[in-house]
C-alpha cells in the first residue's frame, strides 16, 4: 500500500463531520470524480475511484445526505497495473440537480457552475471539508523517506486559481504548472505538507511523516558529519605524507643535524607520530606550542625542500 493510500484510508473513516462539511467534501469529490448522465430527461451521476475506502465514503455521504438510490460497481483496469477501481452510481431519481445545487455545482436552468461555492470558502470547517475531499479525489503524496512532495491534479486553470487561493487561506503556498491538459498543483516543502496532513485530519500519517523526517534528518546530519571528519582526516594524513617526504629529503641531502633545533625537533616528531594533527604534535612539545606554532615550522621546512628540489 502507498503512502496515499494510508493518507486516504485514514481520512475516510472520519466520523466527526457536520451536514455543511459533508457536503462541502462531496462538492470536492463529485467536481474532480463525477460526472453526469441524462436519462428520459431526469439526471443520473457517476463517480470513479482507484480507492475503496474513497469509494464507500462518497457511497456513504450520498446516502447520509440525501438518501439516493445508490450502487457501487467494481471494475478492473484491463492494461499496466490491472487494478480495481470503483464506479459509484447515482441512477436517475429525484433530488439529483438538489444535491448539484447545494454543492455549488450547477445553478437555475441547469447550468454548470466551475467556481467553490461561497459557503465552503467562508466558513473554516468546511475550508477543511473541501480540502479533504480535493485530496481524497485527486490527491496524491510521496513517502517522505523518497521525497517531499504532494500533488493535487484538476482540469481547469480558473479552478485551479480557486484551490491555491483556497490554500492560502491557511498559510499554505502551492505552486501549480500545467500537465498536458491538466494543471498540477503541488507542495514540496515538508512543513506545508505536515500542516495540511493535519488540516484534512490524517494524523495517524501525519505522526510517521514526522517520525519518518526526524530520521532523514538526523541520519543527513550524521553523513554529513561524517563525511567532513573523513575529509578532515584525509587533509590530515594528505599534510603529513606531504611533511614526511620533505623531512625524508632534508635528511637524505643534508642531514637533519645541520637544521635549526627547532626545525630538527618538530622533524623528530613528525617522524615519530606520522599521524598526529598539528594541534596534537604542538601538545607533545615542551612547553605546549601552538597551532600556528608547528604550522609555520612545517612550513619553514618545506621551503628549504623545495630549494632542494629546485
Amino acid at each position: 500500500m502507498s503512502f496515499s493510500d494510508e493518507v486516504k484510508n485514514e481520512i475516510a473513516r472520519k466520523e466527526d463531520l457536520g451536514k455543511c462539511c459533508q457536503l462541502a467534501e462531496l462538492a470536492a469529490l463529485i467536481k474532480l470524480n463525477g460526472s453526469l448522465g441524462i436519462i428520459n430527461h431526469k439526471l443520473g451521476l457517476s463517480l470513479v475511484s482507484q480507492n475503496a475506502s474513497v469509494a464507500r465514503r462518497v457511497y456513504k455521504l450520498l446516502k447520509e445526505q440525501f438518501n439516493f438510490f445508490t450502487e457501487i460497481i467494481v471494475r478492473k483496469k484491463m492494461y499496466l497495473d490491472k487494478r480495481n477501481y470503483y464506479i459509484i452510481k447515482v441512477p436517475p431519481q429525484e433530488g439529483v440537480k438538489e444535491l448539484l445545487t447545494k454543492c455549488g455545482l450547477m445553478g437555475e436552468g441547469y447550468q454548470l457552475n466551475y467556481s467553490i461555492k461561497d459557503q465552503f470558502i467562508s466558513k473554516k470547517c468546511c475550508s477543511k471539508a473541501y480540502l479533504r475531499g480535493l485530496f481524497l479525489a485527486a490527491g496524491s503524496v510521496s513517502h517522505p523517506e523518497s521525497e517531499y512532495h504532494l500533488e493535487i491534479t484538476v482540469n481547469y486553470e480558473e479552478y485551479a486559481e480557486e484551490i491555491i487561493k483556497l490554500f492560502s487561506k491557511f498559510e499554505i503556498e502551492i505552486k501549480s504548472r500545467s500537465k498536458q491538459d491538466n494543471y498540477l498543483l503541488y507542495l514540496k516543502k515538508a512543513d506545508d505538507i505536515v500542516k495540511l496532513l493535519n488540516i484534512i485530519g490524517a494524523h495517524s500519517a501525519l505522526l510517521q511523516f514526522e517520525n519518518t523526517r526526524v530520521y532523514k534528518e538526523i541520519r543527513n546530519n550524521v553523513n554529513r558529519i561524517v563525511n567532513c571528519e573523513t575529509a578532515n582526516l584525509n587533509k590530515t594524513i594528505n599534510a603529513a605524507q606531504q611533511q614526511l617526504n620533505d623531512i625524508k629529503l632534508l635528511e637524505e641531502t643534508k642531514g637533519l643535524d645541520k637544521l635549526s633545533p627547532s626545525l630538527r625537533e618538530v622533524a623528530e616528531l613528525r617522524k615519530n607520530n606520522p599521524y598526529a594533527t598539528l594541534k596534537e604534535l604542538g601538545e607533545l612539545l615542551n612547553p605546549p606550542l601552538s597551532k600556528s606554532g608547528i604550522n609555520n615550522r612545517f612550513r619553514r621546512i618545506k621551503e628549504m625542500a623545495d630549494k632542494i628540489k629546485k
